[in-house]
């Protein structure tokens, strides 16, 4: 059972002014378009107040509901306010006023503040009244008057839109300019405050949203402690002003990081170490005091203009034997700082320093945490693959979630001792490198060979100090890589690959994630060895030993599978089943050998000669199957055909001399000969039995075998 809402007649009924309003204006607009307000002043007054009342009323309903005005609302405005423009331009006309331009007024300020639906129902209204008298005959207009005045419509709405959706842009861009100058004050905060290490000047995705909320968060709590001692210090000192400056993250300007003044003459720039009383301070990192200063001094940097101050005391802060910044309290008042305030203005320093390095070790756990809760999830990824191919993906996006590359891949050693990228995956400026997929390259002195035999990582630190690298091997090389790491996969104390990944940001793989990374390595190694035995495994339980066709077994998943896909198709598709004639005489007279190759090479030719999504399967002994998906009966037929054509041609040496053979096919088409497995299976095999009884080396099938026999 529905259940309808509470207030679903509410809404309803807040719909009904603008119904009513709709209804007013059309009813005025349609008597204007006759004529029938058009007798004089008075009625025209009456038409233009009659829709000025009603517009309010709409207002008055939405502001009931507390909710925007929806489209409907819109339009009733629209048309409301366009035939009271209309009214009141005739009724300026009526007292020798032109007003037209009133018309274009109300056209531009309903298509600037509506929406697009407003919009286009203002400008249909004010064609509609423009051209309604002409076609009823109560105009005097001419023709081409009304076509200048439509597009001088057309053009008023065009230009409007065409301004208000430049202004929109324009906000849209200055929002995002906005968003963007506060994201990269919070990470310049927190750079200056060591919460993010200094070296990295950006950040990269997908890690980007989870390091932005840590820094954040300990931006905003570091910036409260600052806030509450700065405060609390000024009250108990009685200060005119505390001043925090810090420097920036490249130590060359300080920054105003809290200040509580009493006056509003306070520099907004940077502020030069070596600048007036801070000066000493920043070169002798010893406190300084001065007492009973003149009117007008100007060694105070932080204020763009004298202030009459009289007692100032500064203090740096330091941070195991690094200057981090200078807390300054300044009086106008003649009572000298004295060694207790100075005590409490080390005591503030000190705490400054301690909460900034609790927050700063609060941040580190909160990313150890979240780059091990990264580290952990790739390596359960790891533990759930099967094939070497989602070995590939997950080790590439483990690889990409710890330390995000622009280039990165796996390459494979071969028996040969060569080595073949086997995945690749790459952005950006290293795009072109994709091509680099299935490529085998020998051993010589790339990078990748060097990996392998030395078993470490190289470059020394992820650093690539040369413009370009031999990577693969010494020709081409690659350029642009700034930082690299090609980490050696060892299972079973054999180097069996390695892992590539690559950036253009110089020093963007730091020791900790060199080491996750060599730690996924090795998980990685032994995953892919087994998922290769996997494959192994799997192809041998598949697949024919001696003539790599599909075995017994695949051929009757295969056939389930096609029969299933088959029924929602509705498409057919044919069996084939094939006999090499007199094989036991091959074997007996030239020997099971040439037995073997004989199989190899009708084998080879059937893998040969079919579609990719066909299917080639040894039956058993010297009988083979067929599966020939969405086809029908004849060129099943002539497939087959083909193939013992094919098979007829080829030669074979023996002891004996050069010999050929021959084959007999039986086919059977689904779902006209059978709609079920075995029997399709049983009916295929009796044409084969037909085409053996009546002569070998030819093809028949059961359909047509039916015919002859009745």
């Amino acid at each position: 059972m529905t259940r309808m809402p509470r207030n679903s007649h509410k809404n309803s009924k807040h719909l009904y002014p603008s119904l009513i309003l709709m209804g007013v204006a059309s009813a005025i607009g349609s008597a204007y378009a006759f004529g029938g307000i058009a007798a004089g002043p008075v009625w025209l007054l009456i038409g233009l107040l009659a829709l000025t009342s009603l517009p309010p009323t709409i207002f008055f309903a939405q502001w009931q509901k507390k909710s925007k005005i929806g489209p409907l609302q819109e339009a009733s405005l629209a048309v409301s306010f366009m035939v009271g423009a209309f009214i009141a331009a005739s009724l300026l006309e009526k007292l020798g006023v032109s007003g037209s331009a009133l018309v274009y007024i109300v056209l531009v300020l309903l298509v600037t503040l509506h929406s697009k639906t407003g919009g286009f129902v203002a400008l249909g209204t004010a064609l509609a009244l423009s051209w309604g008298p002409f076609f009823l005959g109560e105009t005097a207009a001419s023709l081409n008057e009304l076509i200048a005045q439509s597009a001088f419509l057309l053009v008023f709405s065009g230009l409007s839109t065409l301004v208000h959706s430049a202004e929109i842009f324009e906000r849209r861009k200055r929002h995002q300019r906005e968003v963007a100058e506060e994201k990269e004050g919070l990470l310049r905060q927190a750079r200056e405050l060591r919460l993010l290490s200094s070296q990295r000047t950006e950040l990269e995705l997908p890690q980007e949203a989870k390091a932005e909320l840590i820094a954040r968060e300990a931006v905003v709590a570091v910036n409260h402690a600052i806030y509450v001692t700065v405060s609390m210090l000024k009250t108990a000192l009685k200060a005119h002003t505390v001043v925090l400056l810090w420097f920036d993250v490249k130590g060359e300007y300080l920054h105003i990081k809290e200040l509580l003044s009493e006056s509003d003459h306070i520099i907004e720039h940077g502020i030069e170490p070596a600048r007036g009383v801070i000066g000493g301070i920043t070169r002798r990192r010893e406190a300084v005091e001065l007492q009973d200063l003149k009117a007008g001094f100007r060694g105070i940097p932080y204020y763009t203009e004298p202030q009459n101050i009289t007692e100032f005391a500064g203090i740096p802060v330091v941070e195991n034997g690094h200057l981090r910044g200078v807390l300054c309290v300044d009086r106008k008042t003649r009572e000298p700082i004295g060694p207790d305030a100075l005590k409490l203005m080390e005591d503030t320093a000190a705490y400054l320093v301690r909460a900034i390095e609790n927050q700063r070790q609060f941040a580190a756990m909160e990313r150890s945490k979240h780059e091990l809760t990264r580290f952990f999830e790739a390596s359960r990824k790891l533990n759930n693959v099967l094939t070497s191919e989602d070995v590939y993906k997950v080790a590439l996006a483990s690889a990409d979630e710890i330390a995000p590359w622009e280039f990165a891949a796996i390459s494979i050693t071969s028996e040969k001792g060569a080595h073949q990228v086997s995945a690749i995956e790459a952005r950006g400026p290293f795009e072109h490198l994709s091509r680099l997929k299935g490529m085998e390259f020998e051993d010589d002195t790339g990078l990748v060979s060097m990996v392998l035999k030395n078993r470490h990582y190289l470059p020394y630190g992820g650093v690539v100090r040369d413009s370009s690298v031999q990577l693969f091997s010494s020709f081409p090389p690659i350029e642009g890589l700034k930082s690299l790491l090609v980490i050696p996969l060892i299972a079973q104390d054999q180097t069996i690959g390695t892992l590539v990944v690559g950036h253009s940001q110089a020093n963007h793989f730091s020791r900790e994630r060199r080491e996750m990374l060599e730690v996924v390595s090795n998980q990685v190694a032994p995953t892919l060895h087994n998922a290769r035995l996997y494959e192994q495994m799997e192809l041998m339980a598949t697949t024919d030993g001696l003539t790599g066709l599909a075995n017994h077994r695949s051929f009757q998943t295969r056939l389930d599978e096609t029969i299933a896909r088959h029924r929602r198709t509705g498409r057919g598709f044919a069996v084939i089943l094939t006999d090499i004639d007199h094989f036991k005489s091959v074997n007996d007279t030239y020997g099971h050998p040439v037995g073997d190759e004989v199989l190899r090479q009708v084998s080879a030719n059937f893998a040969g000669n079919l579609r990719e999504t066909d299917l080639a399967a040894r039956y058993g002994g010297e009988e083979f199957a067929m599966i020939l998906e969405d086809t029908d009966l004849e060129a099943a037929l002539l497939t087959a055909n083909r193939l013992r054509t094919e098979i007829k041609k080829l030669v074979f040496d023996s002891d004996q001399g050069p010999f050929s053979i021959t084959i007999s096919m039986g086919v059977g088409y689904w779902p006209e000969d059978a709609d079920h497995k075995q029997e399709l299976i049983e009916l295929t095999d009796q044409a084969l039995y037909y085409s053996k009884q009546n002569g070998r080396d030819r093809v028949t099938a059961h359909q047509h075998m039916i015919r002859k026999a009745s």
